[in-house]
């Protein structure tokens, strides 16, 4: 009867089960549990479509207790064919027996329990349990650890028993015994690579379960976690932080007190270990920036910058949490990656919650009270600090690196145990900066004036540069989310010129220069900034000649505008609450529209001869000091310390133009000093003799005579090859009107009498003579007429008569009469008749003449052209 009775439990089902199976041992623990590798006693299952919550088998359920009925029925159809009297005897031996039979089964029974079900069950137990998790979550942070909340759901599935005594005997066990109470119990878990470091301890409430073979149990209980030894999890957190960590062995261990009803079923020491691999470890959340605010902060004691921002982060969390208030230190790069980093700031959160599967929205505000000297000093052997690093990355929309590291004063609200890990773990937070390529939006330049350089300059030399000073005016556009009151005291600026995208030179600003600031808001409704400084004789180092010949070619020959592009890299001295500090390298760029110097017309240059005074003179050379009055239409301004050009007349050089210390601003300049070295020899030999004298005839004639003006090699002479590029272009420049004295209430009659050489003539019919009121223009020197071969005509054609004469006669400054030269009058033409009719009055006469003059050591010859003369003539 009892092998009837059992031999329900010897029928294997098929191992169909879909759970993995898992071979399981226990082992008694000390106050260390081995670091060997033991089976998992709760299999934990993340919960899926694909996996079944429960595996049923209605079969095996109608198995159990399923054999009485059928015992039953076989029973019943053997006693309809004994006779009713046997019946009764045979009841009357059967009852001693089958209670007999009872009782030995209950002795079976309990020696099966107690000595051979513990283990087997226990086996049993092991392989069949299933735990889900359906929802984790942290609830809050206590003074020692956290409490946690846990809910599942939890089923016994005997098809994952792989041995089928095992399997049999543990599913009648389980429908026997139907509900066990695991009562109150510690879980330890230890990291037995780290020293079997102990990670915390948690508190696990009674629970209840029902056993039998399917049955789905929801449990939802909270447990009470301590934290372990701190040190110990930092070392984890920082080989997690460093990339160190390739996997992770994390064991637990506990002591369940087991309760079946009134039977207690002893306790069961239990240790599994289970090995993360470093996929399984969470990744570094992205976070990115929603909101950012900064402004000044409200300390009454001392200056300061408060910021507010909103971040979004991934957090790859398992489980839903609660993160109390927390206290960080923001830090950043220092010089070097082996220079400790730089506290910039503190920062608070708030409490935030986390949850799987979405962004987390976390709050940060914190001040900064000032700015460190490591974070603002120049680092050994570059040129910029950390801060500038910071902020170049950042306005230049590239990545960027701050560290986050915990606070060791706690925030309120924060524990104790809490501090003591984030304290001491720096946390690398890469995020990517906002593009600041409209940060200079308008930058112009006023009042221009360009210097040439230092004519005594070495070439190559900075002296040796030209320079410029200008009014520059700046607006930079600041992020809607500054709310400072900012100061840009003094600035300092390099900048490359580019004209048609060629790199025409370097603007040079290596001093600090003082500038104005003023906050207001643009076209938007945008805070922005507006920079004012004077640019003080910043060295232009002009990097490609050719590009200059083509502006200055553009500008003087063309008369047309050229625009100029400046991309410049601006240091800013930046005063705001945390103090004066230096951002360099501030990327900025604008267009500067040069007119041309004269108006795009050399005539608007309107140059007159003030005064002319002989310097010096040779056989071959006059120099003459000259005074002129130039209209300066252009907006620009110039020193020149030193110019020299060639003068040349139909591509024949004839003189030399000289300046220094020349200052020309916009408008009317008088009194410019210029020095005028004629020496046509010298230049250009015989050539240059007769190109120079046709030039003079044409001038001293009054007509309106063009000269070329060129530079060489020794226009500037620190840039020779600057003047060698520009020599290629020449200007053409109408020699101006030089002022002579004049007759009182003498006005100009006429081309003849437009440059008033000869003020007046007078022609004496009676004694064949004439005379001339003549000026010279020199007001120091007297000029010498060595000869005069001349003759005059009346109506182009008609001869009067001629003047041939070869004593030299003095002519000295101011106004001065001519001796009486004698004339051979033609008495049979038609200009003798017309001279007899003006006889009393005047007639105007047209002459040619050779004349000879000196001026002291220089003499020369010239053709004197002179038409309409007005001349007196007298009996």
């Amino acid at each position: 009867m009892a092998e009837e009775a059992t031999r329900p439990l010897l029928n294997q089902a098929n191992d169909t089960s879909p759970y993995p199976s898992r071979q399981s041992s226990s082992s008694q623990i000390d106050k260390y549990p081995s670091t060997e590798s033991t089976s998992l006693l709760l299999p934990f299952e993340l919960s899926n479509e694909s996996t079944p919550l429960l595996h049923r088998r209605d079969d095996d359920l109608s198995a159990y207790g399923g054999t009485e009925s059928v015992r039953r029925s076989s029973s019943t159809s053997r006693d309809s064919t004994v006779p009713e009297n046997t019946s009764k005897l045979r009841g009357r031996i059967r009852w001693p027996i089958l209670c007999g039979a009872i009782a030995l089964t209950a002795v079976v029974a309990i020696l099966v329990f107690v000595f051979v079900a513990p283990a087997v069950v226990k086996q049993y137990a092991q392989e069949a349990v299933v735990l889900k998790p359906t929802n984790l979550s942290i609830e809050s942070a206590t003074a020692d650890g956290m409490r946690t909340r846990i809910r599942a759901d939890v089923v016994l599935d005997a098809d994952r028993v792989r041995k089928s005594p095992v399997r049999n005997l543990g599913r009648f066990v389980t429908w026997i015994a139907r509900e066990v109470e695991t009562g109150q119990s510690d879980v330890q878990v230890y990291l037995p690579e780290y020293g079997n470091v102990l990670v915390g301890t948690a508190s696990v409430p009674s629970v209840k379960l029902r056993i039998q073979n399917g049955h789905v149990n929801h449990i939802d209980f909270f447990a009470d976690v301590v934290a372990g030894d701190i040190p110990g999890i930092r070392s984890v957190a920082m080989d997690w932080l460093e990339g160190r960590l390739g996997h992770l062995r994390v064991k637990g261990a506990a002591t369940l007190h087991l309760t079946s009803g009134i039977l207690s079923l002893g306790e069961q020491l239990l240790s599994d270990s289970v090995t993360f691999e470093e996929s399984d470890f969470p990744a570094l959340p992205d976070v990115k920036i929603r909101r950012f605010d900064v402004h000044d902060a409200n300390t009454p004691d001392k200056g300061g910058m408060a910021v507010d921002l909103s971040v979004a982060a991934m957090i790859d969390s398992p489980f839903t949490l609660t993160i109390p208030p927390l206290g960080f230190q923001i830090l950043v790069p220092n010089c070097s990656p082996d220079d400790p980093y730089i506290s910039v700031a503190g920062v608070a959160t708030k409490e935030f919650p986390v949850n799987p599967g979405h962004a987390t929205s976390i709050d940060i505000s914190g001040v900064i009270q000032g700015l460190s000297d490591e974070l603002t000093r120049i680092c050994p052997g570059k040129k910029k600090s950390p801060l500038d690093f910071l902020v170049k990355n950042y306005i230049q929309g590239l990545r960027t690196t701050v560290y986050v590291r915990g606070a060791s004063v706690p925030s309120l609200g924060t524990p104790d145990w809490v501090v003591d890990i984030l304290k001491s773990v720096t946390v690398p937070l890469p995020f990517t900066g906002h593009a600041l390529d409209d940060l200079v939006r308008n930058f112009t330049m006023s009042d221009v004036h360009f210097s040439l350089p230092d004519p005594l300059a070495d070439p190559g030399s900075p002296e040796s540069n030209p320079t410029v000073s200008a009014l520059v005016k700046v607006l930079v556009g600041l992020p809607k989310q500054m709310n400072l009151q900012i100061d840009v005291p003094r600035v300092r600026a390099n900048a490359d010129v580019f004209y048609h995208e060629k790199k025409l030179g370097v603007l040079k600003l290596p001093n600090w220069q003082p500038a104005n600031s003023t906050l207001l808001e643009d076209a938007n409704d945008a805070p922005a900034l507006f920079v004012e400084f004077a640019m003080e004789n910043a060295p232009l180092y002009v990097t490609d000649e050719d590009v200059l010949t083509d502006v200055l070619q553009a500008l003087i020959f063309e008369g047309r505008s050229v625009r100029l592009t400046i991309s410049a890299s601006v240091d800013a001295e930046v005063a705001t609450g945390l103090g004066k500090f230096a951002i360099r390298e501030i990327p900025a760029e604008g267009v500067v529209d040069v007119k041309p110097p004269y108006g795009g017309s050399i005539d608007k240059l309107d140059i007159r001869v003030d005064s002319l005074e002989l310097e010096s003179s040779t056989e071959s050379s006059v120099t003459v000091k000259t005074r002129v009055n130039v209209t300066n239409p252009s907006p620009y301004s110039a020193s020149v310390p030193f110019f020299d050009f060639r003068v040349m007349y139909n591509g024949t050089r004839v003189a030399h133009v000289t300046a220094r210390d020349i200052s020309i601003t916009p408008g009317v300049n008088t009194g410019l000093h210029i020095d005028l070295k004629w020496s046509p020899f010298d230049l250009d030999g015989p050539a240059g003799v007769s190109a120079g004298r046709e030039m003079l005839s044409h001038y001293v004639s009054g007509t309106n005579t063009t000269v070329t003006v060129q530079s060489y090699e020794g226009t500037i002479p620190a840039l020779p090859g600057l003047g060698k590029a520009l020599s290629k272009l020449g200007i053409e420049v109408q020699i101006p009107r030089v002022p002579v004295p004049r007759i009182p209430g003498h006005e100009p009659d006429g081309d003849g009498q437009s440059m008033g050489f000869i003020q007046d003539a007078t022609l004496h019919l009676w004694s064949s003579t004439a005379d001339f009121t003549l000026s010279s223009p020199f007001p120091n020197t007297t000029i010498e007429i060595t000869s005069i071969e001349a003759q005059a005509s009346y109506q182009k054609e008609e001869e009067v008569g001629s003047i041939n004469y070869y004593i030299p006669f003095p002519v000295p400054p101011g106004l001065s009469q001519s001796p009486s030269l004698p004339v051979e009058l033609n008495m049979g033409g038609v200009g003798y008749e017309a001279l007899k009719n003006a006889l009393g009055g005047s007639l105007k006469l047209d002459a040619v003449a050779m004349v000879g003059f000196r001026i002291r050591n220089y003499s020369d010859t010239l053709l004197y052209k002179g038409k309409g003369i007005k001349s007196h003539v007298k009996l």
